[in-house]
């Protein structure tokens, strides 16, 4: 039974009920999935063990695991690029977001929105997803991804989050003519548009001026400011007439350029974490209220319990014994 539970990402509980279990109807939206029958399913099945021991966990500490962020009230119909563009600056504001939303995007979404963010090692079997099911809302991202593509997909996903309910999701993915799908154009513009504000990117753009023209360092520069792709940011110049299409174009295709874009962004990699600090709060503090035990605390922490002390150091937690349970009273 142990087995079992490892392979098909199970509780153990999970095989000792006397009725047989209510089959789970949740549904899950790739993007840029591989279709790998095992390897899709061993993924799935591990994003959606960490989004119930999640829900779990905001059950017993008896709080609210329902997303925050409400449903755009539009049709299909209602949509185009330009409504886009005002959706995302909507919500930028919404979530004051700030002049760099990619430094604090996943934060917000997490700790404010209650969006549960998996990051787990895709290699090129896909690059995100998306999930709404009774545990709430979450994001799969792909861990094996450099920080700026984790921030844009994140971003691509939350579009989808916000609009589960407006779209068949058998159509997001069809393709037209060997084109993207006009729903994913519509999550790339989301996207662009959150991640890099208007005011901010032309304000930063114009500053680095000299004589009319931007080098190409520059460029690159301020993709690493605002933590995103170059590719995404050179675009997004085009879209505010900042600079050329064509220039755009023969700046990507340049070898020299990407050459150059590779060695800044060596300084800028940063690891996915291996799991998000909220999560390991309520797990700890779970532990510490007495309501799981310590072997089911290194279970949701998917570690031996052998192991456990250290992994909860990397979260400056101890599993000595040491309550910080004690309240502190209000002025």
């Amino acid at each position: 039974l142990a087995q079992l539970a490892k392979i098909y990402m199970r509780d153990f509980s999970y095989f000792l009920g006397a009725q047989e279990p209510a089959k789970e109807e949740e549904l899950i939206l790739w993007r840029d999935c591989v279709k790998n029958g095992d390897i899709t399913r061993i993924k799935e099945q591990e994003f959606l063990k960490y989004c119930y021991h999640y829900f779990e966990l905001e059950q017993k500490l008896g709080m609210d695991h329902r997303y925050k962020l409400s449903q755009l009230p539009l049709k299909r119909d209602d949509l185009d690029f330009k409504m886009i563009a005002e959706i995302a600056k909507e919500y930028y504001q919404k979530m004051q977001l700030g002049p760099r939303p990619a430094c604090c995007l996943e934060k917000i979404l997490e700790e404010i929105y209650n969006i549960k963010i998996a990051f787990l090692d895709l290699r090129n079997y896909g690059s995100a997803a998306s999930s709404i099911s009774k545990f709430g809302a979450a994001v799969l991202i792909n861990a094996a991804e450099p920080l700026w593509r984790r921030n844009f997909d994140l971003a691509h996903e939350l579009f989808h989050i916000i609009t589960w309910d407006i779209f068949k999701h058998e159509d997001i993915h069809s393709n037209q003519a060997g084109k993207k799908p006009i729903i994913e154009q519509w999550a790339d513009a989301f996207a662009s548009h959150l991640l890099l504000p208007q005011e901010e990117v032309r304000e930063e753009f114009m500053s680095r001026l000299e004589n009319e023209k931007i080098s190409v360092v520059d460029i690159v520069g301020i993709a690493r400011d605002f933590v995103v792709s170059t590719e995404a940011l050179v675009w997004r110049l085009v879209f505010l007439k900042l600079i050329k299409r064509k220039d755009a174009e023969d700046l990507l295709e340049n070898p020299a350029v990407r050459e150059l874009d590779k060695a800044q962004r060596k300084k800028d990699w940063k690891d996915a974490p291996d799991i998000s600090f909220r999560y390991v709060n309520l797990a700890f503090k779970a532990f510490q209220k007495g309501v799981i035990s310590k072997g089911k605390l290194a279970e949701y922490l998917s570690v031996n319990r052998a192991d456990l002390a250290d992994k909860l150091a990397e979260y400056g937690y101890n599993d000595t014994g040491v309550s910080y349970n004690e309240g502190i009273a209000t002025a």
